[in-house]
């Protein structure tokens, strides 16, 4: 959980400071993004802004969101609902649209009544049974939901990719541990996925891996659908195909960069092949520029978006 929080104060300072937002939202026409809940947390509404989003649409926002019924006496908005809402903002016009959506359902605390999973035997017996069984009830909503999401997508004329992942651990779960289980203690699920549309439109290419560093997604993304980009995003998928997934929570005394191979085994930076050592360099060196650097790729076509 400290970890979740550094990030985020991490990510509301940069974006006011970046100078080139090397980000997703630089690929698409129209932008927004959707949280079943308030949006006042971690300055969001100034970051998103800063990306370049058209709206922050929440619970209190200027034009709310249309959908906040929660389910099973939840205490926050359900994934069905939050689902609803992005099936509301999908345009039915020609131009590209990105939306991302922060779900609340699984957020504590957990009062879920139904009891489709019950607890036989504890991985963890300091775990409040009713309170982990609440959260498992809230998972099975979470896959029936996310499935009727997936069908009416697929419903859609409209090309669709839906890029899903997970969080972060529950703090119930002390089993997690970071310090013996580092690395399923900072892994969570994530799939990506097209409707019909989009795989009849732009075909469709196998990019799942066992890991993935979430600075991945986009380059898989694009991968995935055939898509044009620009020099950054090539040096992203570059780095995607040939060197492991960045170990995000991991680093040496020297502050050097770990990685993650395909059977989860951590790779240190010097073990890299010289190809690989040269990539990470490289993108080391983009990362400088657009942040405390001189901003030399900004007098370039570097981040010219690829019509």
């Amino acid at each position: 959980m400290h970890l979740h929080k550094i990030f985020y104060a991490l990510y509301s300072q940069l974006t006011n400071s970046i100078n080139e937002k090397s980000t997703i939202t630089g690929q698409f026409n129209k932008k927004i993004v959707i949280h079943p809940y308030i949006g006042t947390f971690y300055n969001s509404r100034a970051v998103y802004k800063n990306m370049g989003i058209n709206y922050f649409y929440t619970t209190d926002s200027g034009k709310p969101i249309q959908y906040t019924a929660s389910i099973d006496y939840g205490s926050n908005i359900s994934d069905n609902s939050a689902y609803k809402n992005v099936l509301s903002k999908i345009s039915k016009g020609d131009g590209s649209q990105f939306i991302q959506l922060l779900t609340m359902q699984n957020h504590l605390p957990w009062t879920f009544s139904g009891r489709d999973y019950n607890v036989i035997e504890p991985t963890d017996s300091n775990i409040d049974l009713d309170t982990a069984e609440s959260y498992l009830q809230g998972l099975h909503y979470t896959d029936s939901a996310t499935k009727s999401f997936l069908d009416r997508l697929n419903k859609l004329e409209r090309p669709v990719t839906l890029v899903w992942y997970g969080d972060h651990w529950p703090g119930i779960f002390s089993f997690v541990n970071t310090t013996t289980d580092a690395l399923s203690a900072h892994s969570t699920p994530y799939f990506i996925w097209q409707n019909d549309a989009a795989k009849k439109a732009n075909g469709t290419v196998d990019v799942s891996q066992k890991y993935a560093d979430l600075s991945d997604f986009t380059a898989m993304m694009m991968k995935m659908n055939n898509m044009k980009v620009d020099p950054y995003w090539a040096l992203k998928t570059e780095l995607l195909e040939k060197v492991p997934a960045i170990n995000n929570y991991k680093r040496d005394d020297d502050g050097k960069i770990s990685f993650i191979d395909k059977s989860g085994k951590s790779i240190d930076e010097s073990s890299l092949t010289s190809n690989q050592q040269k990539l990470v360099k490289d993108f080391k060196l983009v990362q400088y520029d657009i942040t405390t650097g001189k901003n030399y790729l900004l007098k370039t076509k570097f981040f010219q978006k690829v019509k």
